[in-house]
Order: C-alpha cells, then structure tokens, then sequence
C-alpha cells in the first residue's frame, strides 16, 4: 500500500460512523429515546474496533509499576473511588488496565477486588501488585455469578466498546450488579476523534453527558452523580479553578458517572 493511502485522514476512513455518532448526540440531547435506539442496529456502520489483547499489550508493560500521570487522570479516580457506596464488600473493575482504582480500593482490607482485561501484561502487572482475583477475559465473555457485587467500575471502557455491543454490555453488568448497586464508569469527551489521523487509544465511540446518561437511562439504569474534568497539560489546579469561574471557557475533557442499578 502506498505510504499516502497509508496516511489517509481517520475520518475519511470512517466518515459514515462518525456522522451515525453525531446523530447520536443530537437525539440523546432532544431526550428522542425512540429514535436513538434505532441508531445501534449492528447493520449501521461503526468505527473499526482496534481493541486487541495485542493491542493493549503493547500499551501496557507488566514490568512497570503505573502511576497516574495527570492532574485529570488522578481527580477521574479519586472521584470515582468517592462515588463508590461506603458500605461496598465485593467490587469488580471492568477492564482494570494500569490498576489506579486498586491503589485506592486495595487501602480497604474489607473490600474483595475483582477485575479483568484483555492484556495479558495487564492481568500480570495487577495480579503482581494487588490483592484480588484477576482474570484474562474480554468484557463480552464475562463469567461470574449473577447479582455478585455491590460496586462495578468501568473507567475509560465504554468508548471502546462498539455502539451495537453496548447494550449487551450494560444488561451484562446489570446482571453482575446486587439490587441497587452502582456502577460507576468514566468516557472522554470533546477529544476530537473525528479530526485525528489515526485512532491511537482504540476508540470507537465520542460521547457527551447527554449520550451517556441516554445509554445508561435506556439500559435501566439511574443516573445519581455527573462530573465533568478538563484534560490540562499544565497548571492543573490553576486551570481548575479558572474553569469553575468562567464555566464556558473550556470543553471538558472526561465524564464521570454514577448510575445505580434500579
């Protein structure tokens, strides 16, 4: 193949997908539920899913101890673990990744920790730095009994997952979720998937605080808390107060959720 070919724009690449997308987005903010639950048929084009085990091996290195290593990636956890119910005893991390939920959840010696991913380097790293049970698994095969946990964190997962495997997804984890558990996920936002050459991160889905309490309310799913961070390269805090001062400055960056399972 030509190096130019090679090169093509990603939005060229899945121009159809990213106009479905949009569509998405106009529906869920015009709360038109009907007309937006049209709009995942496994018929209507989608944006190629990257989401490999070699993929994600080839981010994630069992040898090293990860870190967060942003201002937002570490608010995003620390809001997440404060969103999970104080009374909490089993919880599971849908795609566990670089482990920075554990660090937190793993402080509790009363809360068994559950996770899985499809990096083998993953499960290695996580089994080798925290207590818990780990497995190598795609989020599509999840075994475990029904109504196990009373916490189930999905951090950075949903964007990965292609619109016509979402719902299946959110009745799975309804599933594994005990009567008014939560489940407390996180997406990016405003990160201009469409205007990149490439897809680096694997992502298949751009979503807003409408298009995923959509999701959610569709799915069965209660809504509880909604915050919203911004992805400052410097002077995190600085630009975190500016923002909650003159809230139109900027477009967030991530979502973070908390739905209970009614």
């Amino acid at each position: 193949m030509e190096k130019s070919k090679k090169n093509m724009r990603f939005n060229n690449l899945c121009k159809e997908a990213l106009e479905i997308e949009n569509d998405r987005q106009k529906l869920a903010s015009m709360n038109e539920f009907n007309l937006l639950a049209r709009k995942y048929k496994p018929s209507l084009p989608e944006i190629k899913n990257l989401n490999t085990s070699n993929f994600w091996d080839q981010r994630i290195d069992e040898k090293i101890d990860y870190e967060p290593g942003d201002g937002m990636t570490m608010e995003r956890v620390n809001i997440a673990y404060r969103f999970m119910p104080k009374d909490a005893r089993k919880v599971f991390d849908i795609g566990a990744g670089y482990g920075y939920i554990e660090r937190l959840l793993s402080k509790n010696s009363h809360i068994k920790i559950f996770g899985n991913d499809i990096s083998g380097n993953a499960v290695k790293n996580l089994r080798k730095r925290f207590e818990g049970n780990f497995r190598l698994e795609s989020i599509y095969s999840m075994k475990y009994p029904k109504h196990s946990f009373d916490a189930i964190f999905a951090l950075e997962v949903f964007e990965h997952v292609p619109p016509s495997k979402i719902f299946k997804l959110m009745s799975d984890i309804k599933n594994l979720l005990r009567k008014n558990g939560y489940l407390i996920l996180s997406v990016p936002t405003n990160e201009g998937l469409e205007k990149m050459r490439d897809n680096p991160n694997g992502h298949v889905r751009m979503y807003t605080e409408a298009l995923i309490s959509a999701e959610l309310k569709m799915a069965g799913f209660e809504v509880v808390s909604i915050k919203t961070l911004h992805a400052f390269k410097n002077l995190y805090r600085l630009k975190k107060i500016i923002s909650m001062i003159t809230k139109n400055r900027w477009k967030p960056n991530d979502i973070i959720v908390k739905a209970r399972f009614i």
